[in-house]
């Protein structure tokens, strides 16, 4: 396992970011059979699958995929005139009483009705799951990926072979379908974060106006919402239990990961469980800590103050203390983890502050003390997206002026890489308006299939580039 920062940084003026680099590695790390192999697998309507077929989703493809924007014009067109004509056949007849039996009929046609044009622009081949979108990328279609991206197809749809519309556009270097993709994705993760954040200001809003426990239900609600495909765990290590999908396709947040009771250590000290046997931490980080480590350290300067939130396996307090740091504060919020650093002598290290708590409790009394920072790191476990942008909020308050750096574990949507480079350039525009500036250095990692033995869910799939961040104060 090896580290190193690379001399070419990822371009920050390309609104790929990470994701202009997909191409090797999404090759690299799917399954056997490739739903890229240069022949366009189009139903007929014709397939093995109950899966019902939109009409004219055979000609939509075949338009996508000879790039006629016309003929897909001419068929969305189409599909919203049906809309409109199922719409008009329910409601008043001419006395403007309402016609019952069209009504019954309508209503019992409603799923192949609603929003035709919205279902054409997203169906999927029921066989490979291709989707209009993905046919258009592939084939670098632009103005037709915007058509369809305007009728409502979901930019991070699938396929099966886990390929997204920027996977297949990457894989054959249509860098202006690209940029375009990340942006729509960037637009759309920033609407559903804002979502998610007004639906979590309701419901403490409304748990402040009620005495009773009544919370429950709304946070159930609220989690349900960050199931989307693009998951924006922080971590990228964790899932939420569940019999009825699969492992991978679990939602990425842990809310009640302070609750577990049987999280441990292995015996040699290099894995950390939780109660589900997902790892919280794992050795194979080392490497990538240790670099983060050199960074916050300001290439490796003793005697700067830092600070890191979540503990885990101790592996970058460990490489930060080899600087002789001034001041070295870790906040941990669990109890077991906690217990470990004090069983280790972490509590009595001169120049160390363990706070025990969450950092959303913690990190403001830093604040009102007015302490800062040469140095901060975030690597929380199971919390989403959402709570890394509250973090960013409060990080700036405390790192210092003009010469602080922030880095963070960047395990952002691990599951695909397009994904990856749209989360970190959500990232990047959120930081960007608190006044930093933010660059992915590119580092070397390699996980053998054996170290996963024992973890239930894997949180880092094959790929042999990490992308760390380094973001520091805007230069005047």
């Amino acid at each position: 396992m090896s580290t190193k920062r690379k001399a070419d940084d990822i371009n920050e003026g390309d609104a790929t970011a990470n994701a202009a680099a997909a191409s090797a590695d999404t090759s690299a790390s799917k399954s056997n059979g490739n739903a890229d192999d240069g022949n366009d697998d189009i139903s007929n309507n014709k397939t093995s699958s109950e899966q019902p077929i939109v009409k004219n989703h055979a000609a939509m493809m075949q338009a996508c995929a000879a790039g006629d924007l016309a003929s897909v014009r001419a068929l969305l067109l189409e599909a919203s005139a049906a809309e409109d004509s199922s719409n008009c056949s329910s409601g008043k007849n001419e006395e403007g009483t309402t016609n019952e039996t069209t009504t019954t009929a309508t209503t019992n046609n409603s799923s192949s009705n609603l929003n035709q044009r919205h279902l054409l622009s997203a169906q999927q081949d029921p066989n490979s799951g291709l989707s209009p979108l993905m046919m258009a990328s592939r084939h670098g279609h632009l103005e037709i990926c915007k058509a369809l991206l305007e009728a409502g197809a979901p930019w991070n749809a699938v396929d099966r072979y886990a390929k997204c519309a920027g996977d297949y556009a990457t894989e054959n270097s249509h860098w202006d379908v690209v940029n375009m993709l990340v942006e729509a994705g960037t637009q759309a993760e920033l609407i559903l974060g804002a979502s998610i954040r007004l639906a979590k200001q309701l419901e403490e809003s409304s748990k402040n106006n009620n005495n009773k426990d009544n919370g429950d239900q709304q946070k159930d609600a609220t989690k349900d919402t960050t199931t989307q495909h693009l998951e924006h765990d922080q971590s990228g290590k964790s899932s939420e239990s569940s019999s009825a999908i699969p492992v991978s396709h679990e939602p990425c947040t842990k809310p009640d990961y302070l609750n577990h009771t049987n999280v441990r250590y292995n015996a040699a000290n290099t894995l950390l469980l939780d109660d589900d046997n997902d790892a919280v931490m794992m050795e194979w980080e080392r490497p990538l800590m240790n670099a983060h480590a050199n960074i916050l350290t300001h290439d490796g300067t003793n005697k700067k103050r830092v600070l890191n939130i979540g503990f885990g396996l101790g592996i970058i307090d460990t490489a930060l203390q080899s600087y002789e740091p001034s001041l070295h504060v870790i906040i941990e919020a669990h109890p077991t983890v906690y217990d470990k650093m004090v069983k280790d002598g972490w509590t009595t290290k001169e120049n160390v502050r363990v706070m025990f708590g969450r950092w959303q409790d913690e990190l403001p009394k830093l604040i009102e003390e007015g302490v800062e920072f040469d140095g901060i790191f975030y690597d929380t476990y199971g919390e989403h997206f959402t709570d890394l942008e509250d973090f960013h909020e409060l990080m700036a308050k405390v790192l210092q002026k003009p010469d602080g750096i922030y880095s963070f574990f960047n395990g952002l949507a691990p599951d695909n890489l397009f994904f990856h480079g749209v989360a970190c350039n959500c990232v990047k525009i959120q930081l960007s308006h608190l006044g930093l500036d933010s660059e992915f250095a590119q580092c070397e990692i390699q996980v053998k299939e054996e170290e996963w033995k024992g973890v239930r869910r894997k949180y880092w799939h094959g790929r042999d580039t990490y992308y760390l961040p380094i973001v520091t104060w805007k230069k005047d």
